[in-house]
């Protein structure tokens, strides 16, 4: 059971507390005596019962209910009335006309008796600058307050309002760091001589203040009409002081609770329709519905630092790609348009590994299915062109009976229509037996081909777990070398991979095509991973995880800066294993390098116009990566540079990431694992979480000089919700100044 302090505070906390203080509708002092207020109490309920028009000292529109609550909040149990006093103005004057948007006129009288007749003043002995500071900072959080809630719709950007919250969190700051703000709280305890107020309510006030302050921002945060407006928002709540980012994430995800009750009925209905076999009106729910919330969610709780927008997104990814299966289980070929474009969003939503596999997987066999017929319809157009109108259709007839009504059969009636309705084909039905024995042979053997091929394509389309595999003879087959232990043996960039599938995970070679044919993906770079410059990476192997980020991080560079040639391109990388770090080798790039290949993110086929010519002119972009993913593999490495100054606590997702030898504001220095599996304890609070996390920083940056700043970036409680997640902080270090510069630490 929480105590009446903090239920009182509960209640002030939100867009509304300034507005509904209860010594400003009623418009008393905070220091009036209990005889001052029952007095004005006698005055006014009276008259507002007979519908008189009361001057309460505000133009606020209250009514008689509301009145009364507050002088039973004032009157009623003292814990609840302190708060009160603490979130409006000290001064009397400052009151005089009910509104914190004013300023006080004249000097507070500080003299007589807080049980006299009637308020003379303030009676603590506090420094007057303390009760200025204080009023200041509740007429700017509530100047702030009542410009944001007034109109919910306008932008924020540079407005008013924004500069009104800042001055707010400095003001606030200042004041509740102030040792003699607890010392007037301990006067007032006194001055209201209540049992029920003790040394208690002071720990509980310094604990929650903070939190209740920024509240406000928050749910304004969670309401925001616009993405742009809800990102600075919650920037300005992570900015708030004294409140630690982590108990602002929790906040935060608390006030997404409906935006995560609307996807989850939205995911329920699709899946409904889904189940019914409507997979277009379940993916129409998503498009909708689902995305556009995933759209706030993401603004509010991002799923790199909040585990459950990160299982939201993935269960609607799972969606999508089951609407996109059962499409293309019932209708084969005339599924592509839709389901391509549904498989495409859930790879872009998808957070799991084993679900962004699964999405690969069954975009291939979709992706492969389209290539048979095209292929198909080539072999029926080429025996047409050559007047066997007859062993085409026997052909199709084949295929369809292989494909025993399965997806596809439509395809295969309509392209037999087609024949049917040739000039002239019936009339030569009987030319299949002519023409030369040979050229018959060769045709019949390449309908087997093709027949075969559909079930391959039909195999794919069926078990969607399968890895793919060939789909045919390679004209102009050939190797390439893009792997080898050193990087002097490899052939030059610019090879071409006919398929994905060509390309296994640590194999030396590929086999590819000559570059004007169709292909799948390019070679374009061999990256470096090791930098002079940065103290973080050495010819030691890193682990795995390093391996991983450091090769896509380099790859994703050379996508980056590859400009205006790399619109509409990805990008896919090698990692080299252990046996490649600290070898002798020839090459300046050493066995530490990475090869790059881009493709088209559509994984669509690439054409000799897709090439990425040999002379482009590279830019200075950054790589746009993560730096609290739920994988530390996922995020920037270890040794790279984050180039412009961010709010590493607030800010985790598509930071701009160079290598440290360019400008940049700050180094990423490591991400130490606080807990294992095996030793993680119970969710062990912020302050402990903390702790732990700024000491393993501190053990990575020793001997970086005192002109240098740790940030420490740490895990919020719902980390703490499942164990397939490392427990990890984000250590990085930027000058004091926050100015740029050049080189690693």
């Amino acid at each position: 059971m929480i105590d009446e302090t903090t239920a009182g505070l509960l209640e002030a906390a939100g867009p509304q507390m300034y507005r509904r203080n209860a010594f400003r509708i009623t418009g008393l002092p905070t220091y009036a005596d209990r005889r001052t207020v029952r007095q004005r109490q006698q005055r006014i309920t009276p008259a507002l019962e007979l519908g008189a028009d009361v001057d309460l000292g505000h133009s606020l529109p209250v009514g008689l209910d509301e009145v009364r609550a507050a002088f039973d909040r004032i009157l009623g149990d003292p814990r609840r009335r302190l708060v009160d006093e603490l979130f409006w103005l000290w001064d009397a004057e400052g009151t005089a006309n009910g509104s914190a948007n004013g300023s006080a006129n004249g000097s507070a009288n500080r003299s007589g008796s807080a049980n006299g007749n009637g308020p003379a003043g303030p009676t603590c002995e506090c420094p007057r600058s303390l009760h200025t500071d204080h009023d200041a900072a509740v007429r700017a959080h509530s100047a702030a307050l009542d410009m944001s809630t007034d109109d919910l719709s306008a932008g924020w950007g540079d407005s008013e309002a924004t500069q009104l919250w800042t001055e707010a969190s400095r003001l606030w700051g200042q004041v509740l760091r102030r040792a003699v703000f607890w010392d007037h709280v301990r006067h007032r305890i006194a001055v209201l001589d209540d049992r029920q107020l003790d040394e208690s309510v002071i720990d509980t006030l310094r604990d929650a203040m903070p939190a209740t302050l920024v509240k406000p921002l928050i749910e304004l945060a969670s309401t925001a009409s616009n993405t742009a407006d809800r990102l600075l928002l919650t920037k300005l709540a992570h900015g708030w002081p004294l409140v630690p980012s982590s108990l602002v994430e929790d906040q935060l995800e608390e006030a997404a609770a409906p935006h995560y009750e609307s996807l989850r009925a939205t995911a329920k209905r699709a899946s409904s329709q889904l189940e019914g076999g409507d997979w277009d009106g379940a993916a129409g729910q998503v498009y909708e519905h689902a995305l556009p919330a995933l759209k706030q969610l993401e603004a509010l709780v991002p799923h790199a630092r909040h585990r459950r927008t990160s299982t939201a997104r993935n269960d609607v990814a799972v969606l999508l790609n089951n609407c996109a299966t059962a499409a293309t289980d019932a209708l084969g070929p005339g599924a592509n348009l839709q389901a391509s474009k549904w498989f495409r969003t859930a790879g872009e939503l998808a957070t799991d590994p084993i679900t962004q596999e699964t999405i690969r997987n069954n975009r291939d066999g979709l992706r492969n299915m389209m290539e048979t017929f095209n292929q198909i319809r080539t072999q029926v157009d080429q025996l047409v062109a050559a007047g066997r109108i007859s062993l085409a259709r026997a052909m199709l007839l084949n295929v369809k009976r292989q494909l025993a009504g399965g997806p596809g059969t439509e395809e295969i009636d309509r392209m037999m229509d087609d024949l049917r309705n040739w000039p002239g084909a019936y009339g030569r039905s009987g030319s299949g037996g002519s023409g030369t024995p040979g050229r018959g042979r060769k045709v019949f053997a390449l309908v087997v081909a093709v027949v075969l091929l559909l079930l391959l394509a039909r195999a794919l389309t069926g078990a969607f777990d399968n890895d793919g595999g060939d789909s045919g003879a390679r004209p102009g087959a050939g190797t390439f070398v893009l792997s080898a232990a050193d990087a002097e043996e490899n052939d030059p960039v610019g090879g071409c991979i006919e398929q994905e599938t060509d390309w296994e995970v640590g194999a030396r070679e590929v086999p590819v095509v000559p570059c004007d044919e169709a292909h799948w993906g390019e070679v374009v770079a061999y990256e470096p991973l090791l930098s002079a410059e940065s103290t973080y990476l050495t010819r030691t192997y890193p682990g795995v995880d390093q391996a991983v980020a450091l090769s896509r991080f380099r790859c994703e560079l050379v996508l980056a800066r590859l400009g205006t040639e790399g619109e509409g391109l990805a990008v896919k990388n090698t990692v080299p294993g252990e046996e490649a770090w600290g070898l002798p080798v020839r090459s300046p790039l050493g066995g530490e390098y990475t090869t790059c290949v881009v493709h088209r993110a559509d994984n669509g086929t690439m054409t000799e116009e897709d090439r990425v010519p040999a002379n482009f002119t590279e830019g200075d972009q950054p790589a746009l990566m993560d730096t609290f993913s739920p994988f530390i593999r996922d995020n920037a490495p270890v040794g790279s540079c984050v180039q412009t100054k961010k709010d590493l606590s607030a800010e985790s997702v598509d930071l701009p990431i160079v290598p440290c030898e360019e400008l940049h504001w700050a180094e990423i220095v490591g991400y130490p694992v606080l807990w294992t599996d095996e030793e993680l304890p119970a969710w062990p609070g912020n302050e402990a979480v903390y702790a732990r996390a700024q000491g393993a920083c501190e053990d990575l940056t020793k001997g970086v000089p005192n002109t240098m700043q740790r940030h420490v970036v740490y895990p919020a409680q719902d980390w703490w919700s499942g164990l397939d997640t490392p427990i990890y902080a984000m250590c990085a270090v930027s000058y004091v100044g926050d100015s740029s510069f050049g080189g690693g630490l």
